[in-house]
């Protein structure tokens, strides 16, 4: 005989009605979930203007739990009588708090407080040294107590990162150091003075993050550091980043402040030279008129090209020069006249460039060389042409009109290959 089983109770039960489980559903709530610093932080603004006896009572009401949260409040900016007592506060609990010691080190980073909260730092670790240092490996601790110890925290992070044959990111992690806190950048900052030509070679993706998110002065000593330990030639990207930010000493003064003169220089000559290059010829080092006017780089002060890439404007102390890609005169301008009559349109379309840097779909007007164009506004006789033996009529030209030095030998004597690195090498 064959047997089947069937759940006929289950069948049965299933089949009657019943009340519902949930006797009224769950309202959804739009309200924002806070966490316990959020809530701390807004009671915290309640009381941190108000009389310091105020701050002290609340203070004494908090949890163990809202006291380890509480050195996350502290600001530079906070009133000194509170700011005195949240820091009296936070002193009393370290005895009794070990974990408050990691808590003050990402305080430490993120407020770049380098006299209160460094000493609070240091007063939680010497409290708890014991405990610390054995969750440390020994080498670890040694460096804490090293670092804990040293008079400039800044200096000796960034000494040990970048001696470090870690890298100085694995290196600063040893010391909970991560490129979010604010610390970093600073840290960064001072490895940039140690740094030579090789470090910046191998960072070169670490320094255009730093440089693209710093302040304008921040980014001047980047700029400073970079031109003063390496030949540009060979950190080429960096160099170009430099300009498309800070341009030139000669077009943004106020944007080289913190830069040495010898670095103002240095890094114009190299950006002219690079643009003379590019609008003569790419690659091709060897075009005519290329090596001609490179000759004059020591004199130049600013090189703006427009109109397609077919047109050259070379600003001298005394002149401006108009070359053109191809076939075409040369126009020579005294350095007011230009100014004058054609450097407002300039202006307008240097002013354009920078705004639309980033907006790819928009088209900046550019200069056509027919508006820069006028025979008798230029000094007389600067109008130049390129037919046979055009170099040596240039020379006799230039030496007879404007005084100029023409001796290649003569004018470039200052200047050295080592200084940029060899254009070969591009």
């Amino acid at each position: 005989m064959k047997y089947e089983y069937e759940p006929v109770l289950l069948k049965r039960w299933l089949r009657k009605p019943r009340p519902p489980l949930l006797k009224q559903t769950v309202e959804y709530s739009a309200g924002k979930y806070q966490s316990v610093l959020e809530r701390l932080s807004d009671r915290f603004a309640e009381v941190a203007n108000a009389p310091v006896s105020v701050f002290q009572e609340w203070v004494q009401q908090l949890s163990r739990r809202e006291k380890l949260l509480l050195p996350n409040l502290y600001k530079k900016e906070l009133p000194e009588e509170t700011k005195k007592a949240m820091i009296e506060s936070i002193q009393r609990h370290i005895q009794h708090e070990r974990r408050l010691f990691r808590v003050l080190v990402d305080v430490m980073y993120e407020t770049c407080d380098l006299d209160e909260i460094w000493k609070l730092l240091r007063y939680a670790y010497a409290a708890h040294i014991e405990k610390i240092e054995k969750r440390m490996e020994k080498e670890r601790s040694e460096k804490w107590r090293r670092y804990l110890l040293s008079k400039d925290p800044i200096v000796y992070l960034a000494t040990t990162a970048y001696e470090s044959e870690k890298g100085i990111l694995d290196e600063l992690e040893t010391f909970y150091l991560t490129k979010n806190f604010p610390l970093f950048k600073l840290v960064l900052m001072e490895i940039f003075q140690l740094a030579d030509e090789s470090f910046f070679l191998k960072e070169q993706d670490l320094y255009r993050e730093l440089f693209v998110s710093s302040t304008n002065e921040q980014q001047q000593k980047m700029a400073n550091a970079l031109i003063k330990k390496c030949k540009l030639n060979h950190v080429k990207p960096l160099g170009r980043l430099i300009f498309e930010k800070l341009q030139t000493y000669h077009r943004k003064p106020m944007l080289w402040r913190y830069v040495g003169e010898e670095e103002k220089r240095r890094f114009a000559q190299w950006i002219m030279r690079l643009e003379l290059k590019d609008f003569f010829g790419g690659v091709n080092k060897n075009h005519e008129r290329f090596q001609y006017w490179e000759k004059f780089i020591p004199k130049l002060e600013d090189v703006v090209v427009t109109d397609e890439r077919t047109t050259l404007i070379m600003y001298f102390r005394d002149v401006v020069i108009m070359e053109v890609l191809g076939t075409g005169a040369v126009y020579i301008y005294r350095a007011d006249v230009f100014r004058r009559h054609f450097q407002p349109k300039i202006d307008r379309m240097l002013a354009e460039r920078e705004r639309f840097a980033n907006k790819a779909w928009l088209k900046v007007r550019e200069v056509k060389r027919a508006e820069l164009m006028d025979r008798n506004l230029t000094i007389p006789g600067g109008w130049l042409r390129h037919n046979g033996g055009w170099q040596r009529k240039f020379d006799e030209w230039l030496r007879r009109e404007l005084g100029w030095e023409v001796r290649r030998n003569v004018l470039l004597q200052k200047e050295t290959e080592n200084d940029e690195g060899s254009f070969d090498a591009e």
